[in-house]
């Protein structure tokens, strides 16, 4: 496995809905050319095959994308170990995924850390001579960008877990990653 693996707690809300944003957005930049690279999501704590959260998939449809047969992953650390990019929802998701595979340290971010590296790069600054390349290729530009920036503060840098709150809340979980995602797909 290959490709961008978007973490999560139980896989039911916001690594779904990045997972789907992205793909999505991928597909509306690259059309087939996509396919060759696989955009997954998994939970730290999920429960295999849970449908995703209605108010997630209420989200994904408002933003013209399907949420058809989303159900729950729980993290396999050896898709962890191979992918290209892991993308998370909180520092906390990051660390737990690094302290598990400390090998994915420098191709785990979250999805606002990685947006925030990104955004003053200018347009199309990836190379890569295949979209599986130049997705493998962000990691390592957003890793040499580390430390060359005054930081934000770090609680910026996450996406608040909405579940048990109101409807208002999953729209600004969704608003936060696709703002990332959208920053994130600008530079691929």
């Amino acid at each position: 496995m290959t490709g961008v693996l978007h973490v999560c707690t139980a896989n039911q809300i916001r690594s779904p809905i990045a997972e789907r944003l992205m793909w999505a957005g991928l597909w509306r930049r690259f059309g087939p050319a996509s396919n060759e690279v696989p955009v997954t999501s998994a939970g730290t704590r999920a429960t295999a095959g849970q449908r995703i959260h209605p108010y997630a998939a209420a989200e994904l449809r408002q933003r013209g994308v399907p949420s058809d047969n989303a159900v729950s992953s729980a993290l396999d650390l050896g898709v962890v170990a191979h992918a290209d990019l892991i993308l998370t929802a909180t520092r906390k998701h990051r660390d737990e995924v690094v302290s598990l595979v400390p090998s994915a340290l420098d191709r785990t971010f979250t999805w606002r850390e990685l947006a925030w590296l990104v955004r003053t790069l200018d347009p199309l600054p990836v190379q890569g001579r295949s979209l599986e390349e130049r997705v493998s290729n962000l990691a390592r530009v957003a890793r040499g960008r580390r430390g060359h920036s005054q930081p934000a503060a770090p609680d910026l840098f996450d996406v608040a877990d909405p579940i048990g709150k109101r409807k208002k809340d999953y729209t600004r979980a969704a608003d936060e990653i696709d703002e990332a995602i959208a920053a994130i797909l600008a530079v691929i």
